[in-house]
């Protein structure tokens, strides 16, 4: 490395850093990143139980805040600062990787960048998941893989096997690692052939973490009911999913015009990245992968990007799981492809723009990287996530002792409890108190008759209500619970709205129910 270059990627990884920081606490917690805080700091035995227990997802993520918790707190920033430096990380082990795969010093570098901005891996390098720390650990379990399948000895497949176990015990679906760094294996031979008893070691040394995890996945694949909580998606639709989400993030809607530019370089890079990476046959690292042929290690990306699409959706013909965050980590393979689209519009540019060819290819990229910015920016300043912090923050302050509290939907009561608490290490500790007296919402998607779930809606509440005029109400996602909202039309009907309040997908409602008349 030079000392340009060093210079280049610590920038790059500062910046990196710097704009996940930015703005963290900028959007609440939703319900999936407090359940992370509740999942880590209940007893430890509960905890622990995540790693035998059927169906579980991430118990090792879960089970490494509990330390982090311990000194830092359990604020949003505490949570959100872990996949932060995750997602920092993934910038320099994807140059690692590319380095590895693609000629030159550019293309790597370019590729990290784009990693390094782009919205979609910027949203969760700031949500309190472990969506980043799977990308990291997939780069890092492919660097591993690479070493060892070109350069052998048993260190990369002890690093490998040690990763992807982490891997595995950090999300269920990265087993889907396995057939993919087969088919790398497959695709890099005869040059794996060398290497093959590390590879079959380190797949025998992988039987026994996935073992515990074996029985649920072959009741969840032979079970003649569905048994997730996902609607099946067509093949189709899961790539618009992806390559609208991988390349705008979560900004608001724009004209797929503005998108253009990232949709030709990786086109680009997709058809002519074969010719950049044949360009360069001999690497400066001197590394065993230079002799792998340019179409191969083309493949190899190729197959990073689709292979694990084309996994989900086979799993999925049996019982759905798609869901877009679940393959966040084939991101880095789309920005080799960005970056190598960059490279061929320079070189292939040249004959129709003359010395200007430079200067497309520097355009394209900036623009990419200005959009990202764009959009990344919308991300941290508009109101996306459900505004459950200001919610709480609403009832905790106006409601009065002995009041009822309706939680609709009742999953909502962790999100009361945690933003009630002092955000300390057990911020679920002695929440009773702050919550009580409190109820569950009602669930009536049951598919009854109108009439008929009205008649039952009634009796719930007045069973709910009973002896008490004072009623507080924190709703969000209320159809997932209420389709006719039937809750709220016993509420209206029964009392007066006191108070209310609206945030950005929450709502906070007071009524003052009239005392039930005679025989009632």
């Amino acid at each position: 490395m030079t000392r340009r270059l060093r210079f280049a990627l610590l920038l790059l990884i500062l910046a990196a850093y710097a704009w996940r920081v930015q703005g963290l606490t900028n959007q609440s917690l939703w319900r999936d990143e407090v359940d992370a805080i509740y999942f880590a700091t209940r007893h430890l035995p509960d905890t622990l139980s995540m790693f035998v227990r059927a169906g579980q997802n991430g118990p090792l993520f879960f089970l490494a805040l509990r330390p982090w918790f311990t000194l830092a707190g359990t604020s949003e920033f505490a949570l959100r600062y872990v996949p932060v430096l995750a997602g920092t990380l993934t910038a320099p082990l994807l140059w690692q990787v590319a380095r590895r795969l693609t000629p030159g010093k550019t293309v790597p570098l370019l590729a990290a960048a784009f990693l390094a901005l782009n919205p979609y891996q910027l949203w969760y390098s700031q949500e309190g998941k472990m969506y980043t720390v799977i990308t990291a650990l997939v780069l890092l379990a492919t660097l591993f893989f690479w070493e060892g399948v070109t350069r052998g000895g048993w260190r990369p497949w002890l690093g490998y096997l040690l990763t992807v176990t982490v891997a595995l015990y950090t999300h269920l679906l990265l087993i889907l690692l396995y057939p993919l760094h087969f088919l790398w294996f497959l695709i890099a031979w005869p040059q794996s052939r060398r290497h093959w008893k590390g590879y079959a070691l380190a797949l025998a040394g992988l039987i026994l973490p996935y073992a515990p995890m074996v029985w649920w996945q072959w009741d969840l694949l032979t079970a003649d009911r569905q048994m997730t909580g996902f609607a099946f998606t067509p093949l189709t639709e899961m790539l618009r999913v992806l390559l609208l989400n991988h390349s705008r993030g979560f900004m608001p809607p724009v004209a797929l015009l503005w998108m253009g530019p990232v949709f030709f370089l990786g086109a680009a890079g997709m058809v002519l990245g074969g010719g950049e990476i044949a360009a360069q046959r001999t690497r400066a690292d001197g590394s065993a992968g230079a002799t792998l042929a340019p179409w191969r290690r083309l493949l190899l990306l190729l197959s990073w990007l689709l292979a694990p699409i084309l996994s989900i959706y086979l799993l999925s013909l049996r019982q759905p799981i798609f869901t877009d965050r679940y393959l966040v980590w084939i991101a880095p393979a789309a920005m080799i492809f960005l970056a190598l689209g960059v490279r061929a519009i320079r070189r292939y540019a040249g004959p129709f723009s003359g010395p200007f060819s430079g200067v497309i290819a520097a355009a394209l990229a900036v623009y990419v990287l200005a959009f990202w910015l764009f959009g990344g920016w919308q991300q941290k300043t508009l109101p996306m996530k459900y505004d459950l912090r200001s919610g709480v923050a609403y009832v905790t302050t106006q409601r009065t002792p002995g009041s009822l509290l309706i939680l609709q939907i009742p999953h909502l009561e962790y999100a009361m409890r945690y933003y009630s608490s002092d955000f300390g290490p057990r911020p679920f500790e002695d929440s009773d108190a702050r919550l009580a007296p409190w109820a569950s919402g009602l669930w009536t998607n049951n598919g009854w008759p109108d009439d008929q779930a009205r008649q039952l809606a009634d009796q719930q509440m007045r069973d709910i209500t009973a002896g008490i005029g004072d009623v507080w109400v924190l709703r969000s996602e209320v159809e997932m619970w209420d389709q006719r909202h039937l809750m709220q039309e016993w509420l209206e009907s029964r009392g007066a709205t006191a108070d209310q309040a609206d945030f950005h997908g929450v709502q906070v409602r007071r009524y003052l129910l009239s005392p039930a008349a005679p025989g009632e």
